[in-house]
């Protein structure tokens, strides 16, 4: 009999090792199944060791060890992988088997699928102990940026690719979702279509298994384009890794462990000593600033400059008037009318982009001022419209709902506070666009795309099919809609940036260049940006084309108010009744007092009836480092402070958000 030591793989078991009995001998490295209370999960055995040594232990042991249920093979993934694996459990204080749960696709673990390395692949891994596995041997490794135009780097890629294949090396391009692995795959793929290979998470488990047996046993070097994810397929010939889209916010996840890719992929790259290539348009001001610090090259001198500015037109919605010439509120300003007519007379498309989904983000009423919240989570509940829902009883269709736990209310309703019917919806969102362009334009094939419209994956395709495919249409959309935008669109208006504005995020500035910048990307002609802030330095920089002025001022406020990339930033999350919420504080001052904790209340204060606590912390960078040698360690009492934390607080190192 042997007894074994494993990693689980699941993210909700928060012990880093278990012990389990088996009646064979079992490698290192292998994927057995074990039993965890009333279920069965995938472990990876990383010590054995034979009974007869551990016989006073196991007479001495206050529970009795189970046994392995049975054994799956050889793990899916290589030695780097589980070395990437190992450090990131270490900056995130989370555990490795949470973040191989989360890092490795579920299908390579599919109970009816056992997948081996090649033969030559397949070493034990038998420097893995408890604590860590050895570490490779540090190296200067080359880290490039590359912050140029779509165009320009799609075609330093092609040839990058083809010399990395002439020196018998592969290439993986991450990207951070799964429409970018199709457009990736048709700009590169041309000439080299039999070694290029695609993945992303919505594939379906037969496919991917294929194409992992596919990319992994193919001789000749091959082109992967993918998520992080699939930087576990273990070929030892990827010499390049290039991460894509490098400011994208889909590359950092908003649940546990919180990993952010590009952490991720800059460990891996060390670990596994290849080139790392960080490419956009307009590349974070954090990676920016390591590339002014020296941290990394460039494979050209950084652009900040949009080349197609004259593009763009801000419209001052304060000098909007109506018909008898008098200023009023509107939703489309007269230009963004104009727009429209000619676009639709000519068999041209156009984008309307919106910030919010709905009819309105929030709902004040007019004689107390008071903001209409959400009973259970007191988020401000956004009025939607019904027009593409089942009917209901509610006035107009229309109905309140909270986009944060999904509570629904009538919009026959009195102010909770002064019992007034005086409601007031403020802002503009998808629903109110829609409403606004079907009253001027009735005989317009109009397509809408968000969360609340198309809510799955198939009626967005469908949604932006019907789009295409009758000219003249319009598409009204928020963020999501960019994921199904391949095409070319003629023109496109953004219709009320100031709700971007609005939002509460040290990173709303780059948010704000990257929605202006995708528009530009799938813009033929013009781009109209409503506003009533038209004197706002950030749109006056966009305008002139030179971003160069707004990321050195981006850069100097977050120095004045200690943001990255002069702190690091971790965040601690309490949710409780007020009581408990009072005792977390106290909590949390005794634990990590010396760091300056500031403790406040979430935006959202209440979720499902229980208070939300934020505390974050601003370190020295130098204090947290990202573990890319054996030698990059965090402070150690901090450390081991936070590892002291209570499971009841949930830990988040780089948040995107503070409140």
């Amino acid at each position: 009999m042997y007894i074994l030591t494993v990693i689980p793989i699941d993210k909700g078991i928060k012990k880093e090792y278990l012990t389990y009995f088996s009646a064979q001998e079992i490698k290192l490295g292998t994927i057995v199944v074990v039993p965890v209370r009333s279920r069965e999960i995938d472990a990876l055995v990383i010590g054995i060791e034979p009974a007869m040594n551990l016989k006073q232990e196991l007479k001495d042991a206050k529970f009795q060890l189970k046994k392995i249920i049975r054994v799956r093979g050889s793990a899916p993934f290589g030695d780097a992988f589980f070395e990437s694996c190992l450090r990131l459990r270490d900056y995130t204080l989370g555990s490795t088997g949470a973040i191989i749960d989360t890092m490795l696709p579920s299908a390579f673990l599919d109970k009816n699928i056992i997948l081996e390395k090649n033969k030559e692949e397949a070493e034990d891994i038998e420097s893995i102990k408890l604590a860590s596995s050895e570490n490779t041997a540090d190296i200067k490794q080359e880290k490039l940026i590359f912050q140029a135009t779509w165009v320009d780097r799609i075609g330093w890629y092609r040839t990058l690719i083809r010399e990395s294949f002439s020196k018998k090396e592969s290439v993986f391009i991450c990207v951070p979702t799964k429409y970018d692995t199709e457009k990736f795959k048709n700009m590169l793929s041309k000439g080299i279509e039999h070694y290029v290979y695609t993945f992303s998470h919505d594939m379906n488990k037969k496919s991917m298994v294929t194409n992992y047996e596919k990319s992994k046993n193919e001789k000749h070097p091959i082109l992967i384009i993918g998520t992080g994810m699939f930087l576990s397929i273990p070929r030892t010939d990827i010499k390049t890794i290039i991460l894509e889209h490098e400011s994208s916010d889909s590359y950092k996840q908003f649940v546990r462990p919180f990993i952010d890719t590009r952490t991720f992929v800059e460990i891996y790259a060390s670990i596994s000593k290849s080139k790392l290539i960080l490419g956009d348009t307009i590349l974070r001001p954090e990676t920016l600033y390591r590339h002014q610090q020296a941290e990394f090259a460039e494979v050209a001198p950084p652009l900040f400059r949009f080349t197609n500015a004259e593009k763009q037109v801000i419209i001052d919605m304060k000098s909007q008037v109506d018909e008898q010439n008098k200023k009023s509120f509107s939703v489309l300003s007269n230009e963004v009318k104009d727009m429209i007519e000619y676009c639709h007379s000519h068999g041209e498309s156009v984008f309307l982009f919106s910030v919010r989904k709905g009819l309105a983000g929030v709902t004040v009423c007019n004689d107390c001022g008071h903001t209409l919240l959400c009973p259970n989570c007191t988020s401000p509940v956004v009025l939607y419209g019904n027009k593409q829902r089942s009917a209901t009883k509610d006035e107009g269709g229309r109905v309140f709902m909270c986009n944060k736990c999904g509570y629904k209310e009538k919009t026959e309703t009195r102010c909770p506070i002064c019992t007034s019917w005086n409601l007031n919806p403020l802002g503009i969102g998808t629903d109110r666009v829609y409403a606004e362009v079907k009253k001027y334009f009735p005989h317009i094939n109009v397509v809408q795309i968000d969360k609340e419209t198309t809510s799955t994956d198939t009626e967005a395709r469908a949604a932006i099919a019907s789009f295409y495919k009758e000219k003249g249409s319009i598409l009204i959309g928020t963020e999501m809609a960019f994921s199904y935008l391949k095409d070319d669109v003629y023109a496109s208006a953004i219709i009320s940036v100031d709700g971007l504005f609005s939002i509460p995020s040290f990173n709303m500035n780059q948010k704000i260049l990257h929605t202006i910048e995708k528009l530009q990307a799938i813009t033929q002609n013009g781009i109209l940006i409503q506003t009533r802030m038209s004197e706002n330095k950030v749109l006056r920089n966009i305008l002139s084309g030179n971003v160069l002025p707004l990321y050195r001022e981006d850069l100097e406020e977050r120095k004045m108010f200690g943001y990255p990339p002069f702190k690091k930033l971790i965040k601690i999350t309490f949710t409780g009744t007020a009581a408990h919420g009072e005792k977390a504080r106290e909590y949390i001052n005794k634990t990590l007092g010396a760091y300056d904790p500031q403790i406040f209340s979430a935006f959202v204060g209440k979720v499902r009836g229980e208070y939300v606590t934020n505390t974050v912390i601003k370190i020295d960078p130098k204090l947290w480092p990202v573990p890319l040698s054996k030698d990059a360690k965090a402070d150690s009492d901090l450390y081991k402070r936070l590892k002291a934390v209570s499971d009841t607080f949930t830990l988040n190192i780089d948040p995107e958000d503070l409140l």
